[in-house]
């Protein structure tokens, strides 16, 4: 096989995508915002001194959280040409994608090995707190100078995304630091996940008041805040007040957050690290325990290998030697990234049922999720439609044993959220709620033992995202370190 030059491959990759360029199909578009924020500058409590000032701080509220949560392309910060957020990052932790390029940063990450003084979850750390802090700030000014538009609830519930973001993803001692008025830091203590979860609910309860009193424009972000809200119970472990949470999202709810092909900064980073660069591919079987994705082909996570579109010589990744493989969900510099859908709704209630052994209710929940998922083509190409979904389960599908019943509830979760962050907090709570060991949860044994250019390691023992070392600086954070680096939110 021939292996190509980057350049070369960039190119052909470019190429592919100017041909397969154009919006995606989405579901409730008009509740989706395109951002055109130019810089990732913080917003300071002086700059929105008066309600004229909302409409754009709000969009720069949304323009971090996208590039928080669903990354970019094209550089942030000084030197660096990617931006991974939080979905691509946490991906590659998992046994999402796998690390198809060279960049030493990135194989801790895969390898389950990340250091405190890494580059890379470095930039995803700060840009992800950057986000944090400007939704909340955003919030505020809202509560302060125009409590009842919808526009808050919003804010607060994209701010409460990111706690619960960094309660699965980060090691339990986040700390949550402000921009105060005079542009000076109020520097916060390390928090357990348990603590940044029960901050999220009540960022959740607080957006589901005011979106309620804003009625039918106030319906996005109200089912928005229940999504999250049942997403942080359920991973406190309080599943019937989780399900009780998303009862009355509708199973046609979508939100996503869209990305533009105008700057870097807006691109859809999945596409870039996947299609143009080759450093990330989906992973297959990954570590003995990984699901295997590429062979399932699923409707709701459809893959096919890169020969099929760009010819033999491209079947491998930037390194010369991983096998690539692509995802139709993300196919182009516009292909939006979920974050909350009515499917995981269903999805929660379901476990809920699980949970005190109502079986009927189980299969009822999962086949609602499975009606409501998202699908995609199973070519990048802009005019084939989206694959079915997949057939309604039968009772004959559910497992007999409690283990086997949990195995399929987070496939189910895998498939339906793949790809969107959801992945680290389950396997996560596999281990913390359910039991299980975490080496029969997690990529583990000879990491890629199949690539000759990566024999000779194995994968560690890492389970979550240190805190960086950069925040040692903060006094009330002495050593700058984490907690612990257990599974567990404690």
């Amino acid at each position: 096989m021939t292996t190509p030059t980057h350049s070369k491959r960039r190119a052909v990759r470019a190429s592919l995508a100017v041909a397969l360029l154009g919006a995606a199909t989405l579901a409730a578009c008009n509740q989706d915002k395109l951002l055109k924020v130019p810089t990732p500058d913080v917003v300071l409590p002086g700059d929105i001194a008066s309600k004229a000032a909302l409409p754009s701080a709000f969009a720069s509220a949304v323009g971090d959280f996208q590039l928080a949560y669903a990354g970019g392309y094209g550089g942030q910060l000084p030197l660096l040409d990617y931006n991974e957020g939080y979905a691509q990052i946490t991906a590659l932790l998992t046994d999402e994608m796998l690390n198809a390029e060279t960049y030493t940063t990135r194989i801790e990450v895969d390898r389950r090995a990340t250091t405190p003084i890494n580059s890379t979850t470095l930039q995803t750390f700060q840009v992800a707190q950057q986000a944090r802090a400007t939704a909340d700030l955003v919030a505020a000014r809202y509560r302060d100078l125009d409590p009842t538009n919808p526009n808050r609830a919003e804010a607060q519930a994209l701010a409460g995304y990111m706690y619960v973001m960094f309660a699965e993803g980060y090691c339990n001692g986040v700390p949550t630091s402000r921009v105060l008025a005079d542009g000076t830091f109020e520097y916060g203590p390390p928090q357990s996940g348990t603590q940044l979860l029960t901050t999220a609910v009540a960022k959740f309860d607080s957006a589901i008041t005011v979106a309620t009193t804003g009625g039918a424009a106030g319906s996005t972000a109200l089912n928005l805040a229940r999504i999250g809200k049942g997403r942080a119970l359920l991973d406190l472990g309080n599943y019937a007040q989780a399900a009780a949470a998303v009862a009355s999202v509708p199973s046609s709810f979508v939100y996503v957050i869209q990305h533009s092909e105008t700057t870097g900064r807006q691109n859809n980073a999945f596409f870039a690290f996947n299609y143009l660069e080759a450093r990330f591919t989906i992973s297959d079987k990954e570590g003995i325990n990984g699901l295997p994705f590429v062979t399932l082909d699923d409707p709701r996570a459809p893959v096919f290998a890169a020969g099929d579109v760009l010819g033999d010589s491209y079947e491998v990744g930037f390194d010369g030697s991983t096998p690539l493989f692509f995802t139709t969900k993300y196919f182009d510099y516009k292909s939006p990234t979920p974050l909350a859908i009515g499917a995981e709704a269903r999805l929660i209630e379901a476990e809920a049922a699980l949970k005190i052994g109502d079986v009927g209710t189980f299969l009822t929940k999962l086949n609602a999720a499975r009606a409501a998922a998202l699908t995609y083509p199973s070519v990048p190409d802009q005019t084939s439609p989206a694959r079915p979904q997949p057939p309604a389960l039968t009772a004959a599908d559910i497992p007999a044993t409690l283990a086997g019943r949990v195995d399929l509830l987070f496939r189910e979760r895998a498939l339906t959220l793949f790809l969107t962050g959801h992945r680290v907090g389950d396997l996560r709570r596999l281990t913390y709620q359910y039991g299980r060991a975490t080496e029969s949860v997690w990529p583990t044994g000879p990491y890629q033992e199949d690539n000759p250019d990566k024999q000779g390691t194995n994968y560690a023992a890492d389970v979550n995202l240190p805190i960086p070392q950069e925040e040692s600086n903060n006094p009330q954070f002495p050593g700058g370190q984490c907690i612990n680096r257990s599974a567990d939110i404690k």
